[in-house]
């Protein structure tokens, strides 16, 4: 089963050693990367992907200050981890968290998700429309923006 932790000092280590898969590094950054975002940009909450208490993986999420939507970005789940079904379960764990307990974390209430995403990764698109998004005629830093309504 799938839980999300907030990093912390300590699991930072071990969400720094989260790897992508060769070939996926053209879509993500290295964790570091979006751990320092979320440590000092102010906007950004980093979390450890956890299937039991084993790291697999790193997702972070914010709330857009303009439109108030629930962003999640930095998804990645390590190479040695990919292929089970742990980024749809990630981000439905996510929704559910925000179904739940919005607007106690961030102090805004949930109505929309939104992420970007790289139009050339097919799969990951595909994940997305799969679990309700769908494509905006919004662009991001040559990407796509998807959204879902709350259900």
């Amino acid at each position: 089963m799938i839980t999300l932790a907030p990093a912390a000092s300590a699991n930072w280590r071990d969400i720094a050693r989260v790897r992508a898969a060769d070939g996926q590094h053209e879509w993500v950054a290295e964790t570091t990367y979006y751990l320092c975002l979320s440590a000092y940009d102010g906007l950004w909450r980093s979390y450890a992907i956890l299937d039991g208490d084993a790291t697999v993986g790193h997702v972070m999420w914010a709330v857009d200050p303009e439109d108030k939507g629930h962003w999640i970005g930095g998804l990645v789940i390590d190479a040695e981890h990919q292929g089970r079904g742990l980024g749809r379960a990630t981000v439905e764990v996510l929704l559910d968290l925000w179904e739940r307990e919005e607007p106690a974390l961030s102090g805004t209430a949930y109505r929309e998700a939104a992420l970007s995403v790289s139009p050339d990764n097919e799969a990951a698109v595909g994940l997305y429309r799969s679990l309700g998004f769908v494509r905006t005629d919004e662009d991001m830093d040559d990407e796509i923006v998807m959204r879902r309504t709350r259900a």
